[in-house]
């Protein structure tokens, strides 16, 4: 059963928030990007997944990714290109459409279309990586209509000059999704917690030397979204979810881990996640997080320096997690830069 929240309102929220839910002016840099991310689990059902659409207008280039997964599921996930005429509230690419009539309202969230089909193992097969057109991996018919509700105020990130490689803004939230998936003729009714986020500005995955980003729901428990990065010394902002009338205090000012992996064959420099435990302070107290790997699917960007090959190298994975006690699902990132892969 999925928790509700009757003390929240979209409608109330001041218009100086309520406007960073739309699309922004783009700033001068050719690199200025604005995305939309969304993720659910379904603790019923096994199955989750996460989607993201976003937009570069120097290029008019869009991009999504799309995946559905599970403990005992094979990964399913695409990359697509598509492009555009202009800036919308509503998005589209290759398929997948997200859709709002109110700024931090409900969001829905559709596709129809093929999923590559990555496996079965922890980590995913790389052939499954990019475009259906282009992967060596088997592929799957797979539709859905989703809606993310929110129920708990977004939490904005505190304005820092120091993400400025990275985002402007960026705004988490956290709610219900609930609605269908059909894979493979297979239909699935949809009652889940999931997350939401949206940022704009510079996007630049090689600025920092490493980062960690937590997005966990609990049908119980504290939920969490939260990004860190080490950008010449490491900064941090996010959020811990628990009562929706939580205020400043529900900010997060302290973080420690401790990350558990294993050796990647043929890629020294980085070894796959298995665990991570953390300390995660608000001003209304500290939650202890464990969490076990259970999928990783690794998202890639290759750039080269002075002939040297980087690789910005994401495992994005998904635990299966206790916050204080309550079990839970989280999307984490082990993300981080690789020479010569």
């Amino acid at each position: 059963m999925t928790r509700t929240s009757p003390t929240y309102r979209p409608s109330d929220l001041p218009a100086d928030v309520a406007r960073h839910d739309r699309v922004h002016p783009p700033g001068d840099d050719r690199r200025w990007r604005e995305s939309y991310y969304f993720s659910f689990f379904d603790a019923r059902h096994g199955i989750g997944g996460f989607s993201s659409i976003g937009r570069r207008v120097a290029s008019g280039h869009s991009g999504s990714v799309n995946v559905l997964w599970g403990p005992d599921r094979h990964s399913l996930v695409a990359s697509e290109w598509d492009s555009f005429d202009k800036l919308e509230d509503h998005v589209h690419v290759a398929g997948m459409t997200y859709s709002s009539d109110e700024p931090f309202g409900d969001w829905r969230l559709q596709f129809g279309g093929k999923l590559n089909d990555g496996g079965d193992g922890v980590e995913c097969d790389h052939a499954a990586l990019g475009p259906v057109a282009k992967s060596a991996a088997d592929s799957v018919e797979v539709s859905y209509d989703l809606t993310f509700s929110p129920t708990h105020p977004p939490y904005v990130y505190r304005e820092d000059p120091r993400w400025s490689e990275l985002f402007t803004g960026h705004v988490d939230e956290v709610g219900l999704v609930t609605g269908t998936i059909t894979i493979d003729g297979t239909t699935i009714e949809i009652d889940g917690r999931g997350g939401k986020d949206h940022s704009w500005g510079v996007r630049n995955w090689f600025a920092p030397d490493d980062w960690r980003w937590i997005d966990l729901v609990s049908d119980g428990g504290p939920e969490i979204a939260m990004w860190r990065a080490d950008l010449g010394g490491w900064i941090g902002d996010g959020a811990v979810f628990t009562d929706p009338a939580a205020g400043p205090e529900r900010a997060i000012v302290g973080y420690t881990e401790t990350v558990t992996t294993v050796p990647r064959p043929d890629v020294p420099g980085k070894a796959i996640p298995t665990g991570l435990t953390a300390e995660i302070t608000t001003g209304a107290g500290t939650h202890h997080l464990e969490g076990t790997v259970v999928r990783v699917l690794p998202v890639l960007f290759d750039r080269r320096v002075d002939g040297t090959l980087q690789r910005s190298w994401n495992d994005r994975s998904l635990l299966s997690t206790t916050v204080d006690g309550h079990p839970g699902w989280a999307n984490v990132e082990f993300a981080g830069r690789v020479e010569n892969p």
